[in-house]
This record gives structure tokens, C-alpha cells and sequence, in this order.
């Protein structure tokens, strides 16, 4: 399955003066038509990320329309659980308001940093989202007592239900190393969550990290796309992997996704924390490159057409 890429379409530095760098983890939604709005976390002075947004037409996305002078979402109060960083990871209308989930990094002193996920509400896509609470929704807990970072959430017949990141075990020789994956959590309101200890994803034991979800539904047929990397090179070498759900599980097809970009090389040595939305009849792949997002934001296509062609071709899916 090769997704043709636009190559690098929105370097931050560009358009906002007091970034440093980055714009990492791209959050799409569409607004309106084919209006499509673009979250993402850019880094400041300090090396402290907020979230801010561009906007593009899906029919010329090479072409920046709109963009936040400043953040709409800004790092949190010192001391509180998102005093370092402000992440998207997912955003969903509900009813009339927009509930942005969000990743909030502090720093650590044992361990390089402690994440937890976020909610910010705004009545409007244009306005600013207001925290719902200064703690987190899903921070440490019983279940998660290390960290717990990206989601994805859907909303469907009044319930909510999220795939989230979750930190099983840190090590520090010879370099700090987490180890994360994947778990399921409920809600009835999107606010207050059920979570368990059922792991979605089976790592292998060379890996160090299963994060960004995005499920993407087609005919019946879900997909989970995901960013996963292994120890090798300090884990600086995460792909973009995939997932089909079968008999209520998801089974790992690693290696069948492919981004093919021939337009530049900000993404040679990376691909991941893809956001997918759909139009017409392609589907829409924001992603970042080298270094977690370091010079912009790529933007990926497929058409339908395509995507299920090589799903009925293929043997490993």
C-alpha cells in the first residue's frame, strides 16, 4: 500500500517568529468542505511546546491559507502536568463544542520527562480552547503508574471510546528507554475514563515504543495506523506501521504501509505520528519526518480506490 507524499508541506519557522522549531504530531480535522484544519505542537525558545493550527484546501494542500499567530493552547501553569508541553493527539465535535485531547509533558529528575492526556474545550473551531480541568483526565493511575500519552477517540451512539498510550517500564542503562504500547479506555461523557490493563498491540521484544493511533474504517473493515519504533539507534527510527481488526483483535501487518516521497528528504530516516482524514474518494495522511517533526509536516495521499485495490491484492493483509 504506497501512499504518494506531497513532501514537506508547512516548515513552522516560516510563519511564526517565536518557533523554534518542530511541528509535531499533526492533528487534522476538516471544518468545512474541503477545509481542513491542521493542529500540531511547535517548540518554543525555551524548547517548550504549544499547539497551534495552519489551514489548507484539500483540493490545492500545497497552498498554507490560514494560520494561529499564537497559540491557541499554550503550556500549562508551573508545577501543573503539562508545564513543559502542550501536544494534540486528537480532537472530535461533541454536540456543538470541540474536545481537544491532548498529551501535557513535565519534566522528570529519575526519568527524562512524565506525560499524561489532556482535555481542552472550545465552543468554536475558530475560538480558543479552555482547559476543562488543570489536572489531567488520564494521568497516573492504578492501571497506568507511569505515564500515559497519544489517544484517539471516537464517538459513536452516545459513548466514547479511546486507544491510548500507556508506559509499562522505564530503563536507564545505557540511556533512558520507555516502553510503551497500546490499551483501551471507555467513557459515557468523553471526560471521565474507564481504563484497564488489557494491551491493544503486542510489541516484540526489540521494540520500544507503539504510540499515535488512528483508526481508520473502510467497508466493514477497520485499520489501526500507528507510529512504532525499536531500540536500534536510540530509537531515533520510527515507521508508520498498521493494523487490521479481525475477530475483535488487532493484527499487526507492519511493513505493507509505504510513503514514497520524491519531492524532498525531511522524512529519509523517519515517517510517523500520522493523522488521517478522508475526502472525495482519497484519503489524507499528515505526518512528520526526522527528528519527531523537526522541519515540518508532510502531507501523504491515497485514493479509496487504491487502498482497497491492494488490500485485495496483497497476501499480508
Amino acid at each position: 500500500m504506497t501512499w504518494i507524499s506531497y513532501g514537506n508541506i508547512f516548515e513552522p519557522k516560516k510563519y511564526l517568529k517565536w518557533v523554534k522549531s518542530h511541528s509535531w504530531v499533526p492533528t487534522p480535522i476538516i471544518i468545512k468542505n474541503n477545509l481542513a484544519r491542521v493542529f500540531f505542537a511547535a517548540r518554543d525558545f525555551e524548547n517548550h511546546s504549544n499547539i497551534c493550527y495552519f489551514d489548507i484546501s484539500l483540493d490545492n494542500p500545497k497552498k498554507i491559507l490560514n494560520y494561529s499567530k499564537s497559540p491557541i493552547l499554550k503550556k500549562g501553569r508551573l508545577g501543573c502536568f503539562d508545564d513543559c508541553a502542550v501536544i494534540p493527539s486528537h480532537i472530535i465535535k461533541v454536540k456543538k463544542k470541540f474536545y481537544m485531547y491532548y498529551v501535557g509533558w513535565t519534566q522528570g529528575v529519575s526519568v527524562p520527562y512524565i506525560s499524561s492526556i489532556g482535555l481542552a474545550i472550545s465552543n468554536s473551531i475558530n475560538g480558543k480552547f479552555k482547559r476543562y480541568s488543570e489536572a489531567p483526565i488520564i494521568g497516573r493511575n492504578e492501571h497506568d503508574p507511569i505515564f500515559t500519552a497519544s489517544c484517539f477517540v471516537e464517538y459513536k451512539k452516545n459513548k466514547f471510546y479511546m486507544i491510548y498510550t500507556s508506559n509499562k517500564s522505564w530503563q536507564n542503562k545505557p540511556y533512558s528507554k520507555p516502553s510503551y504500547t497500546l490499551k483501551v479506555a471507555n467513557s459515557s461523557n468523553g471526560i471521565f475514563w474507564k481504563v484497564g490493563n488489557k494491551f491493544l498491540i503486542r510489541k516484540s521484544i526489540n521494540e520500544m515504543a507503539i504510540t499515535r493511533p488512528w483508526i481508520l474504517n473502510l467497508k466493514k473493515r477497520s485499520f489501526l495506523i500507528y507510529s512504532y519504533k525499536s531500540y536500534k539507534n536510540k530509537g531515533k527510527n520510527y515507521k508508520i506501521g498498521i493494523a487490521e481488526k479481525i475477530n475483535k483483535n488487532f493484527i499487526r501487518k507492519d511493513g505493507f504501509i509505504k510513503i514514497f516521497n520524491n519531492k524532498d528528504s525531511f522524512d529519509n530516516k523517519m515517517q510517523e505520528y500520522a493523522g488521517i482524514i478522508e475526502y472525495k474518494n482519497f484519503f489524507y495522511m499528515f505526518y512528520n519526518g526526522n527528528n519527531y517533526g523537526e522541519k515540518g509536516i508532510g502531507l501523504a495521499v491515497i485514493s479509496k480506490s487504491n487502498f482497497i485495490k491492494s488490500l485485495r491484492d496483497s497476501k499480508k493483509i
